[in-house]
């Protein structure tokens, strides 16, 4: 039976090792040697050479049309394989041999075929396992008796214990009508409730048969089926640049090709030319590189020749350090189907008291007319996002015949802003700005959160990155308002490397709000309208004004322990957060006192704030 899902949600939040709820069912997304060789490949040069891959697919689209012939998607697999029916509350453990194509599990016993309902509670491992709890060594389990012991059907019912406490898990209890043996619930969620009653982990996934497992020493915890620490994805994203030579022009493989014969002709063909396509088919077959990377290699030199070379140095394979170089180097690449941007004005000229302090922290604004994303899935975790060595991968243990990852394509726009970096480092080095991020990264090498949020903070968490993230946190609230796209539609990618970063690396100071969907949604062009003059200057000081008071204020802005683990400091729902898939690092490390300052705490905007509401009142008065 067919389950329809978007094509998108097979990376996040449905994707490999996920559960996914539909319609009463409960499945799990199986992994990527099930798929087999379905699926479109998905070009990303950048992205596969960093992770490691030979390239990347995506999950095989089912056609909707009624009158094609049937098509197989990806598989998912029935997980809890416990049931039970609503009606009689009888448990029953669904196996492969009980399904029927086009239909659900239903009750055998309850006239009418009631459909069974998945149980509430699984267990879960640190090294990544899931599987069902032992409902039968469960209900057993506060029974000595011998006849309990010796029981070995599995005659269970889920029943609910009438009379007794306030409707939790104390009212509720697995009870074996063969022995007459009862366990209630209460407590079932603690830790070590399922050591307690000798339950140890399966070591495997629910798709994966009992040939399949593997040694697992981990004491496996129980947690409700739609509990936050069940999936854990690591997905890597990367925009697309038009020129993926950019950091590596002056390698031996693209010397190799410009050196060829061949390559001198294509600097005077047009690229509508027939020949041209068929001379870079030629070079990428004798030099074994993709027609896209000799087409990159033609168009940074046709700049280099006309003076309009790339200006800004990338180290190859920093996917950060090249999209950075792409953004700030002004070139022609109007030509491009999936890389456009335009470097526009911020502010007029001549600029007033309040656009001129504003023009001297931001440096550069770059509107994306066209942007092209590609996001993989690499593996996941349960129960905390530990480091790489408990990363389950999306092939599991077929990883050396899988040589690719599951991916999305998806396009979009954007705005890039990058900030002044001479009056960044100034600010970064004050005492009262260093001071406060330095108890947020305390807390952060405190935190079970560290191996995730470090991948994005690098090793050290610096005053620019709170700065930035915060900043894109505040502008995608303020844009939804302005460019018709819902919050949950925009997204941002938060360049940030200061002087702390190793050697050779360019500093980075900018942050990227972007909308990249599978559809027309992504495409509308209202957040480019927003970018260009004079939109964004207005949109900028009013986001700095929403910034400037929240609704939960004075709380809010003297927050010191905000959120899970206390990663956030002056930041709540009300003013700073934003959807978790618009957020690249989960909601953390915010501080809306870093943006707009305080009586105490100097922050990076705020003398941009102080003039603006300076100006508010001299318009005030000059009304009166």
């Amino acid at each position: 039976m067919q389950r329809k899902i978007r094509q998108s949600q097979t990376i996040v939040p449905f994707g490999v090792g996920a559960i996914f709820d539909f319609q009463g069912e409960s499945l799990v997304a199986c992994d990527t040697f099930r798929w087999g060789a379905r699926g479109e490949k998905i070009q990303s040069e950048r992205l596969a050479a960093t992770l490691g891959v030979a390239e990347f697919r995506s999950a095989p689209a089912v056609d909707s049309n009624a009158w094609a012939p049937p098509s197989r998607g990806i598989p998912y697999a029935r997980f809890p394989s416990w049931l039970f029916c609503q009606k009689c509350r009888r448990m029953t453990r669904w196996s492969r041999s009980l399904e029927q194509e086009g239909k659900v599990s239903t009750c055998a016993n309850c006239p009418g075929k009631k459909q069974l309902v998945p149980m509430r509670w699984i267990q879960i491992c640190p090294e990544g396992h899931m599987d069902d709890i032992d409902w039968k060594r469960w209900a057993h389990s506060g029974n000595p008796s011998l006849e309990a012991l010796q029981c070995q059907k599995e005659n269970l019912f889920f029943e609910t214990v009438g009379k007794k406490g306030a409707g939790g898990l104390d009212t509720l209890q697995i009870h074996c009508h063969s022995c007459h043996s009862r366990q209630s619930l209460m407590g079932i969620t603690s830790k070590g409730s399922l050591k307690a009653i000798k339950v140890g982990c399966s070591g495997r996934q629910p798709w994966q048969r009992w040939s399949e497992r593997v040694h697992c020493e981990e004491i496996p915890r129980a947690v409700q089926r739609g509990a936050s620490n069940v999936y854990f994805p690591l997905v890597h994203s990367s925009i697309e640049i038009p020129n993926p030579s950019r950091a590596d022009v002056n390698n031996e493989t693209a010397m190799a090709v410009k050196a060829d014969d061949f390559f001198r002709p294509l600097l005077s063909t047009n690229e509508d030319n027939p020949m041209f396509d068929m001379i870079v088919d030629t070079l990428a077959r004798g030099h074994d590189v993709s027609p896209d990377f000799i087409k990159a290699l033609v168009r940074d030199e046709k700049q280099r020749e006309a003076g309009r070379a790339t200006a800004v140095e990338a180290n190859p394979g920093d996917l950060l350090s090249e999209e950075w170089a792409a953004f700030l180097t002004d070139t022609d690449n109007s030509d491009d189907p999936y890389f456009r941007t335009r470097h526009v004005d911020l502010v007029s000229t001549p600029p007033n008291a309040v656009t001129s302090l504003l023009a001297d922290r931001v440096d550069k604004v770059v509107v994306a007319d066209r942007l092209r994303e590609v996001r993989a899935l690499e593996g996941f975790h349960r129960v905390t996002p530990a480091g790489r060595d408990k990363l389950v991968p999306v092939a599991l243990n077929h990883k050396s015949s899988v040589n690719w990852l599951p991916a999305i394509d998806v396009r979009g726009e954007g705005i890039f802003l990058s900030l002044d970096e001479g009056r960044l480092a100034v600010w970064e080095e004050q005492d009262a700005v260093r001071g406060r991020v330095a108890e947020l990264e305390r807390r952060l090498d405190e935190s079970f959160m560290a191996p995730r949020l470090r991948e994005r903070t690098g090793p050290i968490l610096s005053p620019r990155y709170v700065l930035l993230h915060t900043l894109a946190h505040l502008l995608v609230r303020r844009l939804a308002f302005e460019s018709g796209y819902a919050a949950t539609s925009l997204r941002e990618r938060v360049y940030a490397r200061s002087s702390v970063e190793p050697s050779g690396a360019s500093k980075q100071a900018g942050v990227l709000i972007y909308t990249a969907a599978g559809d027309s949604e992504g495409t509308l062009g209202g957040l480019v309208r927003q970018g260009e003059y004079p939109h964004l200057q207005g949109t900028i000081i009013e986001t700095l004004q929403d910034a400037m008071w929240c609704s939960s204020d004075p709380l809010c802005s003297e927050n010191l322990a905000s959120t899970f683990a206390s990663l956030n400091f002056a930041a709540c729902h009300a003013c700073t957060l934003v959807a978790e898939t618009s957020c690249e690092s989960g909601n953390y490390l915010l501080d809306r006192l870093l943006v707009v300052g305080s009586e105490t705490m100097p922050g990076y905007f705020q003398p941009v704030l102080q003039a603006a509401v300076e100006a508010a009142g001299d318009g005030v008065r000059g009304l009166s």
